[in-house]
């Protein structure tokens, strides 16, 4: 019996031994708690609140190449300001030391990079580092490169395109006209082999006009070897336009021209020239270039002025020259398709539209050609001179006083479609003398038809139906087509339902004469300007 008392006695002192133990584990455990929450509100207390950093104005600037440029900067730092960091390209640029109580500040330590490009976007960015370390959210600020100085001209302001020495841009330079500017050219300039043009939608490129008699036009010359890309849209054309415009009233030959010669690869849509000398002037280039939707706006010379290669070109517009709309001569032997001419005034005598000259072998489709009216002055539409080849199918020349079709004598014209020169598929209108005029002594034009005894022969399927007791052509003709008219009231098909694609792949597959096929498919809409400035 006693050795089973002090069993149990051991058994109870154990028991009570363990309680204690659990409770001494769960009272440490709890001051543990205690002493850490207690540290933990000595931290709070000690560390101050984030900074914050704020970019007082926009957060962007325009700033020209090598130049400095400048950013104030809002600070929030209760803990005390300590140094601003700068970043960009992902990395850290540098930092800078700030006043502690400081509560702004103005970077102005880093220049635009003198080789960026015009209109390049810069990114950097800011954070703000308290005297505890810690690091504000960065914010963004952008600075966009202009390489040129600001200038004023009329009530505009524009970018002063550098003028390099003798006024050649060489090898490895780039000239870049951007979007949201507008620019002014002083003097000539002419690209070397290796260097490049750019013009992006919407901007207007102004020339200067000169004021001393002997002083040189504006022109741009672009030589083979540059790459040339000018491409605007028909909301946003690039226009190129003369410093007159702003300054005054321009007038044809205020600048001298834009000449491409040699070109490979260019690429020019929705550019409209204003009052140059030639329009554009095109020698020797290939078909790898493109060029569409151009208008040559009152030049005081050729609109068009295209010589040598073979270069070919849709939806062209020549508004109220002062010479031949489409100079067309020498050795060129491209394609051409949608093409406009009008002329709400005559220029002159002997004045052509369309002339196709020298030894060029052209194949035109889809032109239409407006005169100023069978009244005024001496005024004609296409003339085929020299010892030309040229060929056009399904075109339209109406309200001349002159011809609407001349050949030269020298020119040869055989009696197939196929050539060697060919007006074909046709209609000419609404003229005041002959429709179609030989040069030839007591020659008669093959294209208006001939008579076989009473039956009349029409070969090469223009508008004209026989003729009358006077020997003149009897014609049909087109509603909607006159003096400052273009567009049809409806759409008219060729005779035969001729197809300018069956000659060759570059025309686009059409069946309609004329440049535009109804009021619905006109291209000019929104870029091209009337006689009377406003825009189409």
């Amino acid at each position: 019996m006693e050795i089973l008392d002090n069993k149990e006695t051991i058994t109870k002192i154990t028991l009570q031994m363990k309680k204690q133990i659990r409770f001494l584990k769960y009272a440490t455990l709890f001051a543990s708690v205690l002493v850490l929450f207690a540290s933990c509100g000595d931290d709070d207390d000690d560390v101050p609140v984030a900074p914050t950093l704020s970019i007082d104005g926009d957060a962007g600037i325009t700033a020209k190449t090598g130049e400095p440029f400048s950013v104030t900067l809002t600070l929030n730092a209760p803990g005390g300001n300590k140094e601003l960091a700068v970043y960009t390209n992902g990395g850290l640029l540098e930092t800078v030391d700030l006043d502690t109580d400081a509560s702004s500040f103005t970077f102005n330590t880093q220049n635009v990079p003198a080789d960026a490009e015009e209109g390049e976007e810069l990114l950097y960015q800011f954070s703000l580092i308290d005297q505890a370390d810690q690091e504000s959210p960065r914010v963004d600020f952008t600075v966009n490169a202009a390489r040129y100085d600001l200038i004023t001209v009329g009530a505009e302001s524009l970018y002063n395109i550098t003028i390099p020495e003798d006024g050649i841009v060489t090898s490895g330079t780039s000239v870049k006209l951007i979007t949201g500017r507008n620019y002014y050219i002083e003097a000539p300039l002419s690209f070397e082999n290796g260097s490049s043009f750019t013009i992006e939608e919407g901007v207007n490129v102004y020339l200067d006009v000169p004021t001393e008699p002997d002083e040189d036009r504006v022109e741009i010359i672009l030589n083979a070897g540059v790459d040339v890309s000018i491409v605007g849209t028909s909301s946003a054309p690039v226009v190129m336009t003369p410093s007159s415009s702003l300054t005054g009233t321009p007038e044809p030959e205020d600048w001298n021209r834009l000449f491409l010669d040699g070109i490979t690869n260019a690429e020019i849509r929705y550019l409209r020239t204003e009052y140059a000398d030639d329009g554009l002037r095109v020698r020797g280039l290939d078909d790898s270039n493109t060029l569409e939707y151009i208008q040559t706006f009152k030049p005081g010379d050729e609109g068009f002025y295209i010589t040598d290669g073979n270069v070919n070109a849709k939806y062209l517009v020549v508004t109220d020259c002062a010479d031949d709309g489409f100079r067309i001569g020498d050795a060129y032997a491209g394609r051409l398709q949608f093409g406009i001419g009008q002329m709400s005034e005559a220029p002159g005598d002997d004045f052509h539209l369309v002339e196709i000259r020298e030894t060029s072998k052209p194949i035109l489709a889809n032109f239409t050609l407006v005169g100023p009216g069978k009244d005024a002055g001496d005024v004609y539409a296409y003339r085929f001179t020299a010892t030309s080849d040229g060929r056009v199918y399904n075109s339209i020349a109406s309200s001349f006083s002159k011809r609407g079709v001349r050949i030269a004598e020298s020119v040869t014209v055989g009696g197939t479609l196929d050539g060697p020169t060919v007006f074909a598929y046709g209609y000419i209108f609404d003229l005041n003398e002959q429709f179609f005029r030989d040069d030839t002594p007591n020659g008669t034009n093959p294209f208006q038809g001939s008579m076989d005894g009473d039956t009349f022969l029409n070969p090469f399927f223009n508008n004209v139906t026989g003729f009358d007791t006077e020997g003149k052509p009897i014609v049909e003709t087109i509603d909607g087509i006159g003096v400052n008219d273009f567009i049809p009231a409806a759409t008219v098909t060729a005779k035969e339902s001729f197809d300018p694609s069956t000659i060759d792949t570059f025309f686009s597959s059409v069946t309609f004469v004329g440049a535009i096929e109804n009021e619905s498919g006109d291209w000019t809409a929104g870029w091209v300007k009337n006689p009377d400035g406003t825009i189409r």
